[in-house]
């Protein structure tokens, strides 16, 4: 399923960094391409943002305790969503275990085999890093509560070569 967001460019900046954000009161409609009989409870987009319905935004709500997220109100056609912001980036990444060629700043370039620091995460948490803000990862303890609650739309991947750059 496609659509255009529309979103400006800054707010998907701030967005995928992990800033608290709003959309001061004006709740956008986006236009969905490519429609199928029924949506999915998550619908993503290539910018690694994505929208839920009241469902998943429920499960969320109950699961994730140790981290802040705001959801902000989104219609896709008539259907009311929710875009998940998660606000603020885990500082869990493992320079010393994790494969990854660097730019001239030290900062990962291309992680070819990456490895978290465990006590940084919460048990239950969906996060980005700052060292590849744009991925989206989530505990395996989410990832089986979303599969028994019969989550629609999400694709999981254990593939952990997160190259980056030009």
């Amino acid at each position: 399923m496609d659509f255009e967001t529309g979103l400006d460019s800054d707010f998907v900046n701030e967005l995928t960094n992990g800033k608290l954000m709003s959309f001061d009161n004006n709740t956008p409609t986006f236009k969905l391409k490519n429609k199928t009989k029924e949506l999915p409870d998550v619908i993503g987009t290539s910018l690694s943002h994505f929208f839920i319905n009241d469902k998943v935004k429920a499960i969320l709500k109950k699961e994730i305790t140790e981290q802040e997220i705001n959801f902000l109100p989104v219609k896709l056609d008539i259907h009311t969503f929710w875009l998940v912001n998660i606000v603020g980036l885990l500082d869990c990444f493992d320079y010393k275990n994790s494969e990854y060629t660097t730019f001239k700043n030290g900062l990962p370039r291309k992680i070819f085999d990456i490895k978290f620091i465990e006590n940084n995460i919460p048990e239950i948490a969906i996060f980005r890093i700052k060292e590849s803000p744009i991925k989206l990862f989530i505990t395996e303890k989410l990832k089986n509560i979303l599969e028994e609650a019969g989550v629609t739309g999400v694709k999981y991947s254990d593939n952990m070569d997160l190259t980056m750059g030009i």
